[in-house]
């Protein structure tokens, strides 16, 4: 397995663990171990929950169209950009497929393929996931603090199923789908814009000043 992937694959073991952990039943019925509807609480820091895939998103552009792509911090920017919107529309995409019904509708995780647009995965997760996974692949070996990126998706994954938007597998899934388009992107090594744009790179606008 190429080392991204086992980084990859290590983060979202972090992430899935400690997401358990924050937020595991008490006493659980066997047959329904991950997902369960928890007290709603979209209070005190749980506010953020929209505020941080959107500030993660515009910081991931203006860094992108600031740096350009002849250094290191651009590349990433745009590779973190790129994955976090394809994690977006393919998450979006499989809302309206799956059409599962969330905790704010139902008790029961059960309910696929009923309504207009449904829960599974979360867009919120897998947007996050989806651009922090380039940092943390580019950055932690030289800088094993960027790790802590991850606490972002952490985040998210509670904040989501706290407010009732999400089961406990619509944000694991997200986690996963961001980490994988994430992980991919970083591995080519080539975001997929330098392909497009006139002689395969773009200066950025710091090169204006």
């Amino acid at each position: 397995m190429p080392q991204c992937f086992a980084s990859a694959f290590a983060i979202l073991a972090l992430v899935t663990i400690t997401m358990g952990a924050l937020l595991a039943p008490n006493g659980a019925r066997a047959d329904n171990l991950i997902d369960h509807r928890l007290s709603k609480d979209t209070g005190g820091i749980y506010q953020l929950q929209d505020a941080v895939p959107i500030t993660l998103a515009l910081l991931t552009a203006g860094c992108a169209l600031w740096e350009g792509t002849e250094n290191r911090l651009g590349k990433t920017c745009w590779e973190g950009g790129e994955s976090g919107a394809a994690s977006l529309v393919i998450s979006e995409g499989l809302q309206l497929l799956t059409r599962r019904e969330s905790p704010a509708s139902t008790s029961e995780p059960g309910h696929w393929f009923k309504g207009s647009k449904g829960s599974f995965p979360s867009y919120h997760v897998s947007l996050t996931t989806g651009v922090v996974t380039p940092f943390i692949l580019q950055y932690a070996h030289d800088e094993p603090w960027i790790a802590a990126l991850a606490i972002l998706p952490v985040y998210e994954m509670v904040a989501r199923v706290k407010a009732r938007e999400h089961w406990q597998t619509d944000v694991i899934a997200g986690a996963a789908l961001g980490l994988t388009i994430g992980a991919y992107e970083y591995h080519r090594n080539s975001p997929f814009i330098f392909s497009v744009l006139p002689g395969g790179g773009f200066v950025g606008f710091q090169k204006s000043f």
